[in-house]
């Protein structure tokens, strides 16, 4: 040991160069970080010793008692927030590297490593998919073997977990039970594809937990929810900085789920962020017929990306147009063909007939006739000055308007006799269709007019869509209507787009009604991905063609509004 030491003593400290000071930061600042060593790189250290010192001048700066007792004041309070996420990234600097993505959205809390071992010591108390969701996270983002401290109850100076119990289950074993329990898209083959890789496995389980979050009632992620999408994010960000893997298919298809997780979130920009670099890696590619999996991305992505061009009100994007996914064969029993008032096959709604009531089918070929003519109306290419254009465009205004006064006129549920939640979720959706097609507005301005109650219904909300969630909450959604699947996807695009108001921000505001609007906007939103999704693959081409035909029926209420106000 001594000559060890003395070696050591008798090395010089090398001549370094002074760098100009560090801007004073925010009074309160964090170090993050994925490994203890992290914690010891030069720029974290150097970042600490100038937050150190400007706090120590500051506190010699305090010139009464006033000023030191508002300083704990303020010290008090930020210690009883949550510990916020990374620095977002914006969409200026993601347009001059296009390797980074932004982190999980603001005003959410992360989770250390040593809160996420107090949640695995409790996790005989966690909800199953909860415990196997944690159980996979600590298995798929377990560091190669390394010392640790031997306990965290011990004082350690890493609050790092050792491990030990967290990273030594199977990892096929723990897959094959979640191929087993996993709620979110059901199709084997697929599933198998998706959890093949470390990073897309993460991924689809982050997903799972924003789901099951919402169904136990938490509008915002919660912090095993936060962990999992921390930690996908950066094997994200580390795959788009390998050579051979930056543009491959898991990587969009993490960046996908990466969407899917901050969808119908009150953050737009980390929700734009990711989709510019995903449009950024797919042009890359050569556009979606050259993406591979035998076309498995492809048709992943554009039933996705269309669900988040209708209910965010958007038009098609540009590389999408023209795509048509190729009709897949599915394992499982050929699921419905998800007919609805957007898609009828020869025109017909018959095949819907006897799996509803009565009143709800009469809705559905209603809104069918309505979406046709419309349509038609607003595509007329005849010459429009001639006295029969002007006949038939007055002809199909006044179709339309009897349509709209017979759902106008359509008699809300009583909840005291044998209620049919369906068919109150179909009038509710067509009262909002309706308007917005004879009136030429948003469905978002439609779906928020005050809704008003009918004798019995018990329904206690404000605004139309809100009532429509609770209709739809209040059916057997976890089928998804069955044969009437399409028709369930239908209320969820239209709920979405009605719900979906981004000029607001519902989070910051505290009110009761803004809470209600944002959990209105991400359970439609997330409603509309998972029953897109559930559809099957093999039905992909029947669901964007009803996409499609929706962002048309949007598309031309907004060229109707645009004539309406010259």
């Amino acid at each position: 040991m001594s000559p060890t030491n003395d070696a050591k003593g008798s090395k010089k400290r090398a001549g370094r160069k002074r760098l100009p000071p560090l801007p004073a930061g925010p009074p309160l600042q964090f170090v993050v970080a994925s490994h203890p060593d992290q914690f010891k790189a030069n720029d974290t250290m150097r970042n600490i010793r100038s937050h150190v010192m400007y706090k120590h001048r500051g506190e010699h700066r305090a010139e009464s008692p006033g000023d030191l007792q508002r300083g704990e004041s303020s010290r008090h309070s930020m210690a009883t927030t949550r510990t916020p996420s990374p620095t977002v990234v914006s969409a200026e600097e993601f347009t001059e590297d296009h390797h980074f993505l932004a982190p999980p959205s603001r005003h959410r809390s992360t989770i250390w490593d040593k809160e996420f071992y107090r949640i695995m010591s409790q996790s005989p108390s966690l909800d199953p998919i909860r415990n196997l969701a944690a159980r996979i996270i600590a298995v798929t983002t377990a560091e190669p073997a390394r010392s640790a401290p031997p306990s965290l109850d011990q004082g350690s100076e890493y609050p790092f977990p050792s491990g030990n119990v967290l990273s030594q289950e199977s990892l096929e074993d723990l897959k094959h039970q979640y191929l087993l329990s996993s709620s979110f898209c059901q199709d084997p083959p697929w599933m198998t594809i998706v959890c093949s890789t470390h990073m897309s496995f993460l991924c689809h389980v982050s997903v799972a937990c924003v789901f099951q979050d919402l169904t136990e009632g938490f509008l915002e992620d919660t912090p095993l929810t936060v962990y999992a999408k921390t930690n996908a994010l950066r094997m994200i960000k580390d795959s788009l900085q390998g050579f051979n893997t930056s543009l491959d298919d898991f990587t969009i298809l993490s960046i996908l789920h990466l969407l899917i997780s901050e969808v119908g979130s009150y953050d737009e920009d980390v929700f734009d962020v990711h989709h510019e670099g995903l449009v950024h890696i797919v042009h890359q590619r050569g556009g979606l017929s050259h993406l591979g999996l035998d076309g498995s991305v492809a048709t992943f992505l554009i039933v996705l990306l269309l669900t988040f061009a209708v209910i965010r009100s958007q038009s098609e994007p540009t590389m999408l147009q023209g795509f048509v996914p190729s009709r897949r064969q599915s394992m499982m029993l050929e699921r419905p063909l998800p007919v609805s008032p957007l898609l009828a096959p020869h025109g017909d709604l018959s095949i819907l007939y006897g799996s509803c009531s009565e009143g709800t089918y009469q809705i559905l070929v209603d809104m069918h006739e309505l979406t046709r003519i419309f349509i038609l109306r607003w595509n007329y290419v005849s010459d429009v000055f001639s006295p029969q254009a002007s006949l038939d465009l007055a002809s199909y205004d006044a179709h339309m308007q009897q349509i709209y006064a017979r759902m106008l006129l359509l008699p809300p549920i009583n909840v005291e006799i044998a209620p049919d939640w369906v068919y109150e979720a179909c009038r509710l959706a067509a009262l909002i269709y309706c308007r917005s097609i004879v009136q030429g507005v948003p469905f978002s301005e439609s779906g928020n007019v005050m809704h008003s109650r009918g004798t019995g219904t018990g329904l206690s909300n404000n605004t139309v869509v809100s009532a429509l969630l609770t209709a739809l909450d209040s059916t057997d959604t976890s089928g998804f209507w069955g044969s009437m699947s399409g028709v369930f996807l239908w209320v969820c695009l239209l709920g979405g787009a009605a719900s979906w108001t981004p000029s607001a921000t519902p989070y910051e505001q505290g009110s009761e009604n803004d809470t209600t609007a944002a959990w209105v906007r991400k359970s439609f939103a997330l409603y509309a991905v998972k029953t897109v999704l559930e559809c099957g693959f093999e039905n992909a081409g029947a669901i964007v063609q009803g996409q499609r035909t929706m962002l048309q029926v949007q598309s031309l209420i907004d060229l109707k509004r645009g004539i309406s106000s010259q």
